[in-house]
Formats: C-alpha cells, structure tokens, sequence
C-alpha cells in the first residue's frame, strides 16, 4: 500500500468515526454531512469523494467489521467447525455489544433502504467462514449454504430484538443458545 492509500484509509475512517460519534450524539436524522465534514477536518467535497452519503458511511462499517474478524479469526485455532462458527457469532455479537444499542440500531434502520448489498453477500468474510466451517462439519453445498443463512437471519434477528429492547438481555448468551438449537439440530 503507498503512503497515498494509507492517508486515503486514514481520512475515510476518519470521517466514519466523527460520523458515528455525531450520529451517536445527535441521532443519525439530525447530523449533516457538512456536520461530518467539519469534524473530520475536510471539506464537503473531500467527504464525497470517500462516501457517497451518510448512509455509504454506515455501510463502510461492515468492510470495518469483516477486517477486524478476519484478523482475530485467523489467530485462533479451533477444535471443530462447531468452536469455529460459534467463535464467528460472538465476535459478531460482543462487536454490536461494544459498539451499543443507538449506533447498531442506526444502523439496521440504514440496512431497510440501503441500496449496497454488501451485507448479504456469500464474498463477505463472515459468510465464507461459516460455510468452510459447515464443510468441514461434512454438510453438501446446498445444506452450507441453507444453515449459514439460518444462522445469519437467526443473528440479525437477535440483533434487532436487542436494539428494539434497548439492549436489555445478553445478546451474546442468548444468539449463542439460538445457534447452537440450529446446529445441534444439523447435527454439527
């Protein structure tokens, strides 16, 4: 990577940072991209020429999350597939946790509209791991792909349960408990 790309890195998760603490601050509805511009230092120009909206913002987060996964997942070494998809939900869960109820929530209501698909996508890191995982737990591609969706819409509905409850149960206990009902029921 040149010193060119790295600075442009730098500004573009610069800008998402000072998005998300003004989205945090102001609620999502209330900030504007020159508010965005402005504490991240740049000019409304610079902004777009990183993020097309605010909404882009937001989707950068997932590329952020899938970085950040890949680089803790490839650290560990798991015993059987089942350690390794359940280490994948945690990850998943305690980083909504950490990231709290009001950014997350921001965020799934930006997932309803948004145009980019990226979340969805078999090429996101989440999704690849989990289906290696489901392959080397014996199951045939159709059945990899079934149960990694199961446990997709399983852990986004977890998620939106806990922002709809204010985060008021142990999203990571209880989408594990869920998880593992599905895997013991492929029996993985």
């Amino acid at each position: 990577m040149t010193t060119r790309d790295q600075q442009r890195e730098e500004t573009k998760k610069r800008i998402y940072d000072c998005a998300f603490q003004l989205f945090e601050k102001k609620g999502f509805d209330n900030v504007k991209v020159q508010d965005i511009a402005k504490a991240a230092g740049i000019s409304i120009g610079g902004l777009y020429h990183h993020y097309r909206s605010k909404a882009d913002i937001i989707d950068f987060g997932y590329f952020t999350f899938d970085e950040q996964l890949e680089e803790q997942y490839q650290t560990q070494n798991f015993k059987s597939p089942r350690e390794g998809i359940e280490a994948l939900v945690r990850f998943q869960m305690q980083t909504c946790v950490d990231t709290g109820v009001e950014i997350i929530s921001i965020t799934f209501r930006n997932q309803i509209n948004a145009e980019n698909q990226y979340r969805y996508s078999e090429n996101r890191y989440l999704t690849r791991q989990l289906i290696a995982n489901l392959k080397k737990a014996g199951l045939d591609e159709t059945k990899q792909k079934q149960v990694a969706e199961a446990i997709l819409r399983t852990a986004r509905g977890y998620v939106y349960d806990w922002c709809c409850r204010k985060g008021s149960f142990d999203l990571v206990y209880e989408t594990l408990a869920q998880i593992n009902i599905i895997l013991a029921y492929y029996q993985i």
